[in-house]
Parts: C-alpha cells; structure tokens; sequence
C-alpha cells in the first residue's frame, strides 16, 4: 500500500490536479464500494494474483478503462487477456499487458535514443513523461 501510495503522490506531482487514489481491498464488498464512482482501474499487482474478477469488473457502472499490467495466469482483472488493447467489453475499454506493452517499448527506445543523443542525459519521470507525449 505504501509503494502504491508513493506511486500516486509522484504522479500528483507530475500531473496536479489528477484524482488518484491507492487502494487494497480487504474483501469483495469493499472492492465494490471503493469502484462504485471509478473510471478507471489500473491493476498492477503481483504476477499470477487476480485483483479484480471479471464479475466485478462488469457490474461497474462508471468504468471506462481498466487496464490490467499483469500478464501471468491468472491475469490481474478478469476476462482482460494479455494481448488486448483497446478491446470494448461491457461498455469499457480493456487493455492487458501486452496490449500497452507496445507504448511502452516505443517510449522504452525513444529513452534509449534519448541518451545516446548526449553524454550528460538524465531522464528522470517527468523526461520520460514529455517522451511520452511526443510519442
């Protein structure tokens, strides 16, 4: 919880203003509690753990995007397969860990060729953030 904590705080500091709440549920109830307003879910847990069924996944009526990291069976959010991207199921937009692995090798070696441009290059979050953006 602390490492997700940090993680939300660091992207606040790069986004202000952004809604992000770290979060580990205790039991189903209070899963569907903490979704009932969320749009987006970003599941990034431990390999071969599913976090969010795909039952729960599907009764949450204001989720847009979720987006699962963990490509391990069993995947992290239910009925998300690794390879899919952009895939609509039940009114949401699902992404697995292959699915945004390919946005994430293109920024991979637009940071590489980032370093190789000069001997002094540090790209730090916000470096690699604006690569992102240009991407």
């Amino acid at each position: 919880m602390d490492r997700a904590q940090g993680v939300c705080d660091d992207v606040r500091k790069i986004i202000p203003g952004a809604k992000l709440e770290a979060f580990a549920p205790k039991d189903e109830a209070s899963l569907r509690k903490v979704l009932e307003s969320v749009a987006v879910v970003i599941a990034a847990g431990a390999p071969g753990v599913e976090l969010l069924s795909e039952d729960v996944r599907r009764s949450c009526d204001k989720l847009k995007v979720a987006i699962d990291l963990n490509a391990v069976p069993p995947v992290g959010i239910g009925g998300i397969q690794p390879h899919e991207k952009a895939a609509e199921k039940d009114g949401q937009f699902c992404y697995g860990a292959i699915g945004v692995g390919g946005l994430k090798m293109k920024l991979h070696k637009a940071a590489i060729r980032r370093l190789f441009e000069s001997n002094d290059a540090v790209l730090d979050a916000e470096e690699i953030y604006a690569l992102g953006g240009q991407i």
